[in-house]
């Protein structure tokens, strides 16, 4: 896989564009040699960007959280291969959570539907996990009861029937594929995929179609070719273990104090939490690259904690 730009810079400023409208841009560049040629490389995009007439924005279900290149992500590591090949790097994403970048691994992303007002709101106005359990409202239930995967085929509504759905799903799928390899885990809010043996690049037609035979999300589809990698979520989203948002990388270094900070503090709150929970493990053995990748991938996430998913 291509190597992570080491260096970042951000340009923000309010330019002209042809036809006389006035556009506000912040604009990101990259650069594997120095900070200085990042900053060099941010300024003639922006350049770029304003002679094209602006950037180029979809609204629509919210496709534009994920850009059409790179946003500045913090590297914290680098695995290489028993070649010494590049084969994964971890980065700080823009909300801080460290995340595996991998092309020698598919990763795919599923997500569950969220419930319905009618699976969470009875007519005489208690929720569904007040009637699961005697009544009791949300705060006062354990950790362990409010946690998503505790109810797993027994989820209230919609969101318990597209749990059974998605396991059918996966389970037509490593069927349908018996030459790959295929890792499920539980995530908060729905499923990941671990699929070895496939050979297909991130950017590839042979990965969007594995994926969408998954119904992986599309905006992660998105995300994969925008960064050529596949990547996964190691560490919580800050917000579900109550530390404050992450500021985005470009606008300070990673050696300021505001940053080590924030980082130890996220640290601390993470501590006894995970990622993800393995459900079942089949086909073919990874080869030893993929294997360097699951390890790094099962460090991290915790998947046989028993602890809380965030």
């Amino acid at each position: 896989m291509q190597p992570n730009p080491r260096h970042w810079a951000t340009v923000r400023e309010t330019v002209t564009v042809p036809g006389g409208d006035e556009w506000a841009l912040t604009i990101h560049g990259a650069s594997d040699t120095s900070p200085e040629d990042a900053q060099r490389d941010a300024r003639e995009r922006l350049q770029r960007v304003a002679a094209a007439g602006g950037t180029e924005r979809r609204t629509d279900d919210g496709l534009e959280y994920y850009p059409l290149r790179r946003l500045p992500e913090e590297l914290l590591e680098e695995l290489h291969g028993p070649d010494d090949t590049l084969i994964a790097a971890i980065t700080r994403n823009r909300y801080g959570s460290a995340v595996l970048n991998t092309d020698a691994v598919l990763i795919s992303d599923i997500d569950l539907v969220e419930p319905s007002s009618t699976d969470r709101v009875t007519a005489g106005g208690r929720g569904m996990l007040s009637r699961l359990f005697g009544g009791r409202r949300a705060e006062e239930l354990t950790e362990q009861q409010q946690d998503p995967d505790a109810f797993g085929l027994r989820s209230p509504g919609r969101r318990g029937e597209h749990h059974e759905r998605t396991l059918a799903l996966i389970e037509d799928f490593r069927t349908l594929h018996p030459e790959l390899g295929v890792r499920t885990y539980r995530t908060r809010n729905g499923f990941r995929l671990l699929i070895t043996g496939s050979g297909a690049a991130p950017s590839s037609e042979r990965a969007k179609k594995l994926m969408g035979q998954v119904r992986s999300d599309e905006l992660y589809m998105i995300l994969c070719r925008v960064h050529d990698t596949y990547r996964a979520r190691l560490t919580p989203k800050p917000w579900r273990v109550e530390v404050d948002r992450f500021e985005e990388l470009g606008t300070r270094t990673a050696t300021d104090d505001i940053h080590r900070a924030w980082v130890e503090r996220y640290r601390t709150a993470s501590a006894e939490v995970a990622v993800c929970r393995l459900l079942s493990s089949t086909g073919p053995a990874p080869d030893p690259v993929e294997q360097q990748i699951i390890d790094l991938h099962d460090r991290a996430v915790r998947p046989e904690s028993g602890l809380r998913l965030a």
